[in-house]
Formats: structure tokens, sequence, C-alpha cells
């Protein structure tokens, strides 16, 4: 049970999270990446997820991919709602329109690019926020805090699971899979350097992908206490700061995931304080 005094501080971090997620929808705009910014007529590959098939029976993402008025409009919608939940964070309706408009954004933009992405952190960090009561809410950010540990342990048991923790050859070859376009046009840098010499080295490249599940498996600890988040927290920073540079994965919308790792409560207290202070 959670008692009175460990509820999670919803209005602080409302505003917090809605702001992160704002900026991530500025980062899509800037890499092209909203509906009103995709190529018009979209040609939706239907293999991208069937789950999607439920949506496109609607005919809403086709509607909105093919209508610039109406992608221009969904995107100012979405964006705009997301300001409101920054500045009034104790409502609930322009924050289903935010969840449902992110959502949609998702579904679109895997479908029209034939891919599901696994990038989904700012889909979930939100959620939570349907619930106004502060007890409710808490429940549902610890319940988010161990989806996260999940799915990360999840990954580490599909390294081991379909043997990529034990083929020698596995990392070198996802290196040379992933870079092969980008080694032919970078020209000498540290992260080149880097990138080869873990090719030309696959010991060393392997020993790093087995490093990352183990450091997957560590997210077992959160299941058991929260004593040790902080320490998560680095560690997830650390492997995806570890992909973006070998692997070229931004993670600037996969960032929400970290969300439940940080230390909200204590925040609290520090703005209480100063509040109190002044």
């Amino acid at each position: 049970m959670i008692s009175g005094e460990s509820y999670y501080p919803r209005q602080l971090m409302a505003q917090v999270i809605f702001s992160w997620l704002f900026i991530i929808l500025i980062y899509f705009f800037a890499t092209d990446s909203l509906l009103s910014q995709l190529q018009q007529p979209v040609l939706i590959s239907p293999g991208s997820d069937n789950t999607f098939w439920l949506l496109h029976l609607t005919g809403i993402p086709q509607f909105l991919l093919t209508n610039k008025v109406a992608a221009l409009s969904f995107d100012l919608v979405v964006t705009t709602s997301c300001l409101v939940c920054i500045f009034i964070p104790a409502q609930r309706a322009f924050t289903i329109i935010t969840v449902a408009g992110v959502w949609l954004l998702y579904v679109c933009y895997s479908t029209a690019a034939g891919k599901h992405y696994v990038q989904i952190g700012y889909l979930l960090a939100p959620l939570p926020f349907f619930a106004l009561n502060s007890k409710r809410f808490s429940l549902l950010w610890e319940g988010l805090r161990y989806w996260v540990c999940f799915l990360f342990v999840c990954a580490g048991l599909y390294k081991l699971y379909y043997g990529g923790f034990f083929d020698a050859d596995n990392m070198r070859n996802i290196l040379l899979l992933e870079n092969a376009q980008w080694l032919a046009f970078e020209p000498g840098s540290l992260q080149r350097n880097l990138i080869e010499f873990l090719i030309e080295n696959k010991a060393a490249a392997q020993w790093l992908y087995r490093l990352a599940a183990v450091l997957q498996f560590s997210l077992l600890i959160g299941f058991f206490t929260r004593k040790y988040d902080d320490w998560l927290f680095c560690l997830l920073l650390l492997f995806h700061l570890a992909n973006f540079i070998l692997l070229h994965i931004s993670f600037v919308d996969q960032s929400l995931i970290f969300a439940p790792f940080l230390p909200w409560k204590r925040w609290a207290q520090y703005f209480q304080l100063t509040t109190g202070n002044d």
C-alpha cells in the first residue's frame, strides 16, 4: 500500500512530463516527423503492425495522412493540448486529447514508414495522469515503473533466448549492418575510429553486447526496491548513449522512459522548502 506521505507530487510531475513531451514534439517537428510534414500522399504499409488495422478500419489514419489541412489541424491540436497540460495540470480532458493524439501520431507514422517503432517512452509516461486522485496516480506511476523494469529485463532475456549473447560474431554483424552506409560517407572522427575498432575486434564488440545484456538484467533490482533508482537511471542513460554512439539510434522520443526513476519526491520536498523559505 502507498501511504499518504509517499504519494507522488502529481502537479509538479505533470508540468515536467508534459514540458518534456512538448520538447519531443518540437523534435518531431525539427525532424519532419509530424503528420503535416509527411510526404503526401503517404503509402501505408499494412505489414507494419496487424493491430493497427483496428484503427485503420475507421479510416482516421488514412484521412489524416492524405489531407494536408486535417494533418496540420491535428498537429496544432496535439501541441496546444500538451501546452494546456503544462499550465493547467489539474484536469483530465486535455490530458486525454494529448495522449490520444500522440498515440494516433505513432500509429500513423509507423504504418506510413512500414515499421513498428519501439521508441515508445513518450506514449507511456503521460498515461498515469489520467488519474487526478493522488493515490490512484501514485499507483499508476508505480505500475509504469514496474513495466519499464519488465521491458528491459525481457530485452536481456531476448539476447539470451535467441543466442545473441553467446554468438561471437553477433555484435560485429550488428555494427556492420547498422553502419554500412554511415561509414561510406563519414570522414575520420573519434566515433568512426571507435566503431571500426569494434568491427575489427569482434571479441571486444561481443563483450560490449554482453555488458548491455547484464545492464538490462540489472533492472531486476527495481522490482524489489526503489533505493537504487538513481543508479538505474544512470545505467539506462548509459545504455541509450551507447546505442546512439555506436548504432545512431536517437533516444529523444524514448527519453521519457527514464522518468519513473527520477527522484520526484525529493524534488517536491526541495521546492516546498524553497517556497517556505521565501
